[in-house]
């Protein structure tokens, strides 16, 4: 069982490494942040409330992450909602309950902060990861867009 915590600045390289993997393209060309951009990044979301950067931690070490958003709402008696994002788990490690762990652990803080909703988006080719979202009941009702800057 993984301990699921917030992360510390401690946990900032492994963070990157794992973020590495979200990649579908590893030729890809990787613009690492400066480590003091990454540390500054994690102090402004840990001062936000309800958002919080989440790891996964099995004997000592940092497994696998996640990303929780929860956003007031004028919507659905304006109840919040919450997104999910940058999950991921050590790729040696998949399959062993890791990510439930993360997902469940969001899924029980958007609950209890009563969200109407919680979503995330996953890349068209993931279909591992789409079938993983769907065991733990989420359903892939509606297109996402994304824009990059």
């Amino acid at each position: 069982m993984a301990l699921i915590r917030n992360a510390t600045e401690n946990d900032i390289p492994r963070l990157l490494e794992l973020y590495r993997q979200l990649s579908l393209d590893p030729s890809a060309e990787v613009h690492e942040p400066a480590l003091e951009d990454c540390r500054e990044a994690l102090r402004a979301v840990s001062n936000l409330p309800d958002r919080e950067l989440l790891v996964a931690e099995e004997d000592q070490q940092v497994v696998g992450t996640a990303t929780l958003l929860i956003t007031p709402s004028l919507v659905h008696g304006a109840r919040p909602w919450a997104v999910v994002e940058h999950v991921v788990v050590e790729e040696k490690l998949r399959s062993r309950g890791i990510g439930r762990e993360l997902m469940e652990y969001a899924v029980k803080k958007a609950g209890e902060a009563g969200c109407y909703k919680i979503m995330l988006c996953s890349n068209k080719k993931r279909k591992d990861a789409h079938r993983f979202y769907r065991s733990l009941g989420f359903a892939a009702t509606h297109e996402g867009f994304h824009r990059y800057f």
